[in-house]
């Protein structure tokens, strides 16, 4: 048995499981904190096979205690502590500057947002796995996740100009009615309506 997250499924884990023995492993699908799929692999004849991909993970190791679990133990860009607790992780924390201008500017614009609407799928809640794993599925490196409250998480996109997100209470937030992260949080025209045609 193993515990960990690795990047990938390593090599070394098929090569030294019987055939037809089983995998079980939660694996990163983006690189913003709590991003990742469980996968069930069988080995036969010596290779991975996927059986099943679902949600769920882990709880993080840190290097050293946490006397607050809300916020992520790797991936937070910024932090702030006062007035209040929050935090933001940045997939695209490569092209931000050492400073993390960024990533403050980003958290500043959703603590701050200029836009909130509701979730539109009516008195259906945000099913938060799903809509979280299909956020990262689409692949974008502008996905953001944040805390802007505790217990109270929230996913979209940003850039060095604009943020939109959607929270796990249903809430959108935005830099603006007509943020350009709004449409690209999804498929469809606001995060609202992705979300309720997701797959």
């Amino acid at each position: 048995m193993a515990w960990c997250t690795p990047p990938l499924l390593p090599k070394a884990w098929t090569d030294q499981v019987a055939d037809d023995g089983l995998i079980v492993a939660p694996l990163p699908i983006a690189d913003v904190p709590n991003m990742t799929v469980v996968a069930k692999v069988r080995i036969r004849g010596g290779e991975p096979v996927t059986e099943a991909v679902f949600t769920g993970g882990y709880v993080e190791a840190t290097a050293s205690p946490k006397g607050d679990l809300d916020p992520p133990g790797r991936w937070v860009d910024w932090e702030n502590r006062v007035p209040g607790p929050s935090w933001i992780s940045l997939a695209w924390r490569a092209q931000d500057d050492r400073l993390h201008t960024g990533a403050r500017t980003t958290l500043d614009r959703l603590l701050n947002a200029a836009h909130t609407e509701p979730y539109e799928g009516g008195d259906v809640d945000v099913d938060w796995p799903s809509w979280r794993t299909f956020a990262a599925a689409l692949g974008t490196p502008q996905l953001t996740m944040a805390g802007l409250r505790p217990g109270l998480w929230a996913i979209g996109h940003s850039t060095t100009e604009t943020a939109a997100v959607i929270q796990q209470d249903g809430v959108i937030l935005a830099d603006s009615p007509d943020s350009p992260s709004l449409p690209s949080c999804g498929t469809g025209s606001r995060p609202g309506r992705a979300l309720a045609a997701r797959p």
